[in-house]
């Protein structure tokens, strides 16, 4: 790999004899390098073994440097966020309005932040997101004097009961309209309710049809289907409700043949009418009749139906029998594809079955069951070595294993990868794989907590591809050489 040799002076710095570990550092003295330099801070700033002490620096950058668009992103430390909502610059207290991992005392700062445009968009995240600010900044919300304040109030998650029932008995209709919503809708009174559909001001009527009109029963008879006038509602309705056996017999006849696949999928559908759909010219059709819960294995094999080839596609009746081991064990012998795929997403599985679904013959029951934290080791190696998603196999709870380490020279990148990941890795093994020729495995090396400190800083002066801000990221890095790069890099203490 190429280094700025003309560039680097290295000064040994020695051993610190101060430290109780007496551990080696080396720093790298660099003249000015703007590209090396904006990596290592914005490694750093997404090294989670960062100080506060180190992060409160970073947070002096400009704040439409990169460092910062990552710290919009990443956990931050309680003193860490409350430095960081307290910065100077409204610039930088907006990006960390979009952060979804701030303490909830921080989204609290930034919902009364001194500056209008940060207040607004951190009270419309909070709306359309869900962010639980702190109780105390939602009454506050609730009992200003502005209107549109005290309606942002009403769609807010830990609005108090008492407030809720002011702002849904509001002067202001906008306010009356905004406290009509699907968060409030179950704690409101019949008596809230009831004024709500009859409201004088068009607004809050139309807020009180966009909630209760979903809840209303689905039509289950042919007339009631023809007269609803929402498309949604009739698909639903098709899909899931009770129907009578002449809205079943007209949705399996019915000319569009996603009414006939949601007729197939109901199981209020009569079984005797589904199974006249196993013969259905679309494939669809067919696939729906022929996972449904109601028929036999030899009623389901004698479908041509079509597995489609996608991961997460199984029939929801499975879902059902989650808890139930007998169930489970019965639908992974299935014949029927879909239904062993099902099984795989159970959260508890029964030891035989999951021996059974890790030799399945089908690859989206092996990798879907890959995904489940009970996918045995042996099977999580055979398929990172081919699959797009390797690098997530790596993170369930049976891949690090002993052993891995004997794929350090295999010609698959991914099983090179890989052999880091085993518990009792050599540092020299480490080392060996920060030189090879994959970046992602070189990248992988150089954020390993084991990469001997020297290489370490070897590679905190590389300029090729991003290698120098992966090192920086190393948990491994001293917090005094975190310091020392910030000091080259020219940022203030």
């Amino acid at each position: 790999m190429p280094q700025k040799d003309d560039q680097l002076t290295k000064v040994a710095c020695g051993i610190s004899k101060a430290t109780a570990s007496k551990r080696a550092a080396a720093v790298l003295l660099l003249e000015a390098d703007v590209i090396l330099h904006a990596d290592w801070v914005a490694g750093l700033a997404t090294n989670h073994a960062a100080p506060d002490s180190v992060l409160r620096r970073v947070f002096t950058l400009d704040p439409r440097s990169e460092a910062w668009s990552l710290l919009g992103r990443r956990e931050l430390s309680p003193s860490a966020a409350r430095a960081a909502v307290a910065h100077p610059d409204p610039e930088v207290r907006s990006i960390l309005v979009g952060n979804s991992r701030l303490p909830t005392e921080a989204y609290g700062a930034l919902a009364e932040d001194a500056d209008p445009a940060v207040r607004r968009r951190m009270l419309r995240i909070a709306e359309a997101c869900g962010v639980e600010l702190p109780k105390e900044v939602v009454v506050r919300l609730a009992t200003s004097p502005y209107g549109g304040l005290r309606s942002i109030a009403a769609e807010l998650v830990g609005l108090p009961e008492r407030n809720l029932l002011l702002l849904a008995g509001d002067r202001d209709p906008r306010v009356r309209a905004a406290a009509i919503n699907t968060r409030t809708w179950h704690r409101l009174p019949p008596a809230v309710r009831a004024a709500a559909e009859a409201d004088p001001d068009a607004r809050v009527r139309e807020a009180f049809e966009r909630v209760a009109r979903p809840l209303m029963p689905l039509p289950t008879t042919v007339n009631a289907f023809l007269a609803e006038a929402e498309e949604d509602r009739r698909l639903a309705a098709a899909l899931a409700s009770p129907v009578d056996a002449d809205l079943a017999a007209f949705l399996a006849t019915h000319e569009d043949p996603s009414l006939r696949e949601r007729a197939a999928r109901n199981p209020h559908t009569p079984t005797p009418l589904a199974l006249r759909l196993a013969t259905d010219p679309d494939p669809h059709v067919r696939l729906a009749v022929s996972t449904r819960a109601d028929l036999t294995e030899e009623q389901r094999v004698a479908i041509d139906y079509t597995a489609p080839q996608e991961r997460y596609s199984f029939p929801a009746w499975v879902e059902e029998h989650f808890d139930d081991p007998d169930a489970l064990r019965e639908i992974a012998g299935s014949r029927h594809v879909m239904l062993r795929r099902g099984v795989t997403r159970a959260p508890e599985l029964p030891a035989d079955v999951v021996e059974r679904l890790a030799i399945d013959e089908d690859y989206y029951v092996r990798a879907m069951l890959c995904e489940n934290d009970h996918a045995p080791h042996e099977l999580l190696v055979e398929m990172l070595a081919g699959s797009e998603r390797w690098v997530l196999l790596t993170s369930r709870r049976n891949f690090a294993r002993p052993g891995l380490a004997r794929f350090a020279d295999n010609p698959n990148h991914r099983l090179r990868y890989a052999a880091m990941r085993d518990p009792h890795a050599e540092p020299e093994l480490v080392e060996r794989l920060s030189h090879d020729p994959n970046d992602m495995v070189r990248h992988h090396a150089a954020s390993h907590p084991l990469l001997p400190l020297p290489r370490l800083v070897e590679l905190l002066g590389m300029t090729e591809q991003g290698v120098a801000r992966t090192a920086a990221r190393n948990h491994a890095l001293p917090h005094d050489l975190m310091h020392q790069l910030l000091d080259i890099a020219g940022v203030e203490r």
